[in-house]
């Protein structure tokens, strides 16, 4: 089983996310996280077969490894319920997620929930390195 370094796939996880314009694979045979983007600057090729069926694992985006507004509305649920409804319209704006950082900050919560995030990170990379027949080295 290839092990999977947490922090590249965090990273190449963040770059797959929309908006941005990347895409991120990870090599199954070796674990290797392999990126395209623009805003990235310059990487190490792509191999050619990198689109063709099994070859490479295609890393979803945050958001659809529920790392998008649904962590914060679960952080939000847990630490700060008053605010819920200020948060939901935070999110529903540009910004949305800086705005609701200061937020958490002015309540002493931003220690909190930068753990908060990194465990539900961590957890789930695990979870999508497990489910493609990988190891996640944290």
């Amino acid at each position: 089983m290839a092990r999977v370094d947490a922090d590249e796939l965090e990273n190449a996880m963040i770059l797959a996310d929309p908006p941005r314009a990347g895409r991120a694979w990870v090599c199954p045979a070796s674990g290797a996280v392999l990126v395209a983007a623009d805003m990235v600057g310059r990487h190490r090729p792509l191999p050619d077969d990198i689109r063709e069926d099994g070859h490479y694992i295609a890393v979803p985006g945050a958001g659809r490894l529920g790392l998008g507004p649904a962590l914060v509305l679960d952080f939000v649920r847990l630490h700060m319920p008053v605010d819920e409804a200020d948060v939901r319209a935070l999110l529903g704006a540009s910004g949305g997620f800086v705005r609701f950082s200061r937020l958490a900050q002015t309540r002493g919560l931003l220690a909190a929930w930068h753990a908060f995030r990194q465990e539900r990170t961590l957890a789930a990379l695990r979870a999508w390195c497990e489910a493609n027949g990988l190891a996640l080295d944290a």
